[in-house]
């Protein structure tokens, strides 16, 4: 399967623009592993970083030269009750 990266600058600017229209979001960044090449999807909220490392195989990928891309996730009502 071959995944959509865009220029990283293009990723900041409409995530800029869906946290002013949607304030009860999370995004997560996705980008392309350039060692293995597997699909990675960050485990930190609401940022983007300019490197990405691989924890497979451990490379490193410049996210600024190769893209990304990135999940919304919308809140929408309810709340969970701990146990």
């Amino acid at each position: 399967m071959t995944y959509k990266n865009f220029p990283l600058k293009e990723c900041d600017k409409e995530l800029q623009r869906i946290k002013r229209e949607c304030p009860n979001m999370a995004f997560y960044q996705k980008w392309t592993c350039g060692g293995c090449h597997k699909r990675i999807t960050g485990n930190t909220p609401n940022a983007l970083f300019v490197q990405g490392i691989c924890e497979e195989c451990g490379h490193t990928t410049d996210l600024r030269k190769t893209g990304c891309n990135y999940a919304v996730h919308m809140v929408i009502g309810g709340k969970g009750v701990p146990s």
